[in-house]
């Protein structure tokens, strides 16, 4: 299934204080990899999420995605028919646009220095645009954080634009939707509960008051708005907007499904729209309103981190893990459950047994699903407090989630509640 997560946008990453010395996100990736997930990026996301350049620095990761290239897609809004150069630098003709904020860097400097040093080569090859004497070789000194940073996003367009296999696409929506038609769409939803209605009340009303209708696409604008109006509900109000953006995107880009992660004080909004077919972070509690507010603590994902890019690349090389997900992947895609939660079992036994040595020490494999209220709906696997991966308690769902967190009725309780242990059939907790 292909995947779009709202957690990698740049602007998501940054308002939930993400830094690179978490591991939760790597981890994350390195599940949807073994479950066959293809995870979708944007153009955005190509040029201006941390969590993206921190993954293109690494060779183990560059090695990982040229050996397995149906793991990242990029589809962008370029024409059909456009040359894979052409398609995936539609970001860095945004970077271009007057106003354009980074979410990545502290201003938008770097990205726009790239841009045009890119766009002039016509290629994206990090060595050429760096050598020495080059404007960017000259600007950014050599093993500088900067640097680093944008080498990195050079890799990124680099490896979609020049590596054999990169599955690429345009979007198929000829009228992509604001995040003022999400927001709009949401508030008419019945029964949206109060916590999310007032946020997304709030944001439209802000919207409708302070930006025209013509810039109603653009987050941009709406942060010069909030900026020069110190607005005290400016956190709300922006952190709805940013997951509205989000769920604009995702329909824009017609992915399958989509990962949706809280941001404080906003409206969950990805749980309204499509279907959440990945990962939901469960906050450390309601009143959690703080930077990294959830039960993902780098410390309790050490065994899983450990697992280098290329222990991940033979796990999913191997023979039967590759049987039993390409099953997995059909029920799901099929949208039969019942097959779905028979393949899991079988997928998770044979990823056990490929486990390198370090990986695994005594206690049980564990896994968790969430509950559904029609059956686990297979899908919903989620990390939970397996000894042998190095985990406490239940912190991921992944998976279909239950069709009433799709109609506004959804509840947190509902989320990671029953385990899967040694591969064996869930039972309710």
């Amino acid at each position: 299934m292909e995947i779009y997560a709202h957690w990698l946008d740049g602007e998501h990453l940054r308002v939930s204080g993400w830094s690179p010395q978490d591991t939760s996100l790597a981890v994350m990736l390195k599940i949807q990899a073994l479950l066959g997930h293809t995870v979708v990026l944007s153009d955005v996301q190509l040029i201006d999420s941390h969590a993206v350049q921190a993954l293109f620095e690494t060779e183990d990761f560059r090695s990982f995605v040229r050996g397995c290239p149906s793991f990242l897609r990029c589809t962008t809004a370029a024409p059909a028919g456009s040359d894979p150069f052409a398609l995936v630098t539609t970001g860095l003709k945004r970077a271009l646009e007057p106003g354009w904020l980074s979410s990545s860097f502290d201003t938008a400097e770097p990205l726009v220095r790239l841009s045009e040093a890119v766009l002039e080569r016509g290629d994206a090859n990090p060595g050429p645009l760096f050598a020495r004497g080059t404007a960017l070789g000259s600007r950014y000194e050599e093993g500088g954080a900067i640097r680093r940073r944008l080498e990195a996003v050079a890799w990124t367009l680099h490896h979609f634009s020049r590596e054999a296999g990169v599955p690429l696409g345009t979007s198929v929506v000829t009228r992509p939707c604001s995040y003022h038609d999400v927001l709009e769409e949401v508030a008419a939803l019945p029964g949206l509960p109060a916590r999310d209605y007032a946020p997304v009340e709030r944001t439209l009303a802000f919207l409708d008051a302070h930006v025209e209708p013509a810039d109603r696409h653009r987050r941009s604008v709406l942060f010069a708005r909030l900026e020069a109006m110190d607005s005290p509900h400016t956190t709300a109000i922006w952190n709805t907007a940013t997951q509205a953006w989000n769920a604009a995107v995702q329909r824009t880009l017609g992915t399958d499904g989509a990962s949706p992660r809280s941001l404080p004080q906003a409206a969950d909004i990805g749980l309204y729209l499509g279907h959440p077919t990945d990962a939901l972070f469960e906050p450390a509690g309601p009143d959690a309103t703080g930077a990294g507010a959830h039960t993902l603590a780098p410390d309790r994902l050490a065994a899983v981190a450990g697992l280098g890019w290329q222990d991940i690349a033979k796990i999913h090389q191997d023979e039967t893990v590759t049987r039993q997900r390409d099953a997995f992947q059909t029920a799901l895609r099929a949208g039969d459950t019942t097959a779905a939660d028979d393949a899991l079992p079988a997928l998770l036994r044979a990823i056990r047994r490929t486990l390198p040595a370090s990986a695994e020490r005594t206690g049980s494999l564990a896994w968790a699903a969430a509950e559904t209220g029609l059956g686990l709906a297979g899908a919903s696997l989620a990390l939970a407090s397996g000894e042998t991966l190095g985990l406490l308690g239940p912190a991921l769902a992944f998976g279909l989630a239950a069709e009433r967190l799709l109609k506004g009725r959804r509840s947190r309780t509902h989320i990671v509640n029953t385990l899967m242990t040694n591969g064996r059939k869930a039972t309710r907790t």
